[in-house]
């Protein structure tokens, strides 16, 4: 069965390797700065925190993807929309690394996790593991068109939620994230959003 590549459904294979040697290179350097001083509970705090944010700048490139090249069909929008399933299947890579870190770290924090961390952070990793096994041609004519952009919508969206989340409840100890992420993550939001209701207008009137 022959899969139709559209909306974005295209893997630039040969630069896959490029997008995940970068997650690996960008990862590996915030290790070194972050653990070039004295290994303390607060450095593996520090791992987590930063990994976390170079998985959320990843993820918000795949995010607006979708409404950006429906805005702008420029040269750099249609690099994105080619590479949409490489993008997110580095975000996926990054996060597992945050993961690890974000394991360490709370396993040496002496405060138990609370449930609702563990029921909203659990789901979003089980939703990013679900659209990172099935980003294949293979997993989709397996699971079917319809099927298959259900689950990465919902798995997209609701990862967005779970940055908002984090961004909004200091994860991490008392610092809280800069401003400037929690606004993000809502403007890309509202920017899906307003896409959608334009699409929907246009729909309903043709």
């Amino acid at each position: 069965m022959y899969v139709q590549r559209e909306n974005g459904f295209g893997l630039a294979k040969p630069a896959l390797k490029f997008w995940l040697l970068g997650v690996a290179l960008a990862s590996l350097s915030l290790f070194m700065v972050i653990f070039s001083g004295a290994l303390e509970i607060q450095t593996w705090q520090y791992w987590a925190r930063y990994t976390a944010r170079l998985s959320f700048a990843i993820f918000l490139i795949t995010y607006l993807t979708a409404p950006l090249y429906q805005l702008y069909k420029t040269s750099f929008t249609s690099f994105l929309r080619r590479n949409r399933r490489n993008s997110g299947i580095s975000f996926a890579l990054a996060h597992t690394i945050h993961l690890a870190a974000l394991a360490i770290y709370l396993s040496l924090r002496s405060e138990p996790v609370s449930m609702v961390t563990v029921i909203v952070g659990g789901g979003a990793y089980v939703a990013m593991f679900a659209m990172w096994a099935s980003s294949s041609d293979a997993a989709i004519r397996w699971l079917g068109q319809i099927r298959w952009r259900r689950l990465h919508k919902f798995g997209l969206h609701y990862l967005a939620f779970v940055f908002v989340f984090t961004y909004s409840s200091g994860q991490f100890g008392p610092e809280p994230a800069p401003i400037i992420l929690p606004i993000l993550i809502w403007l890309a939001i509202m920017l899906r959003i307003v896409m959608f209701l334009m699409q929907f207008r246009r729909g309903s009137e043709a």
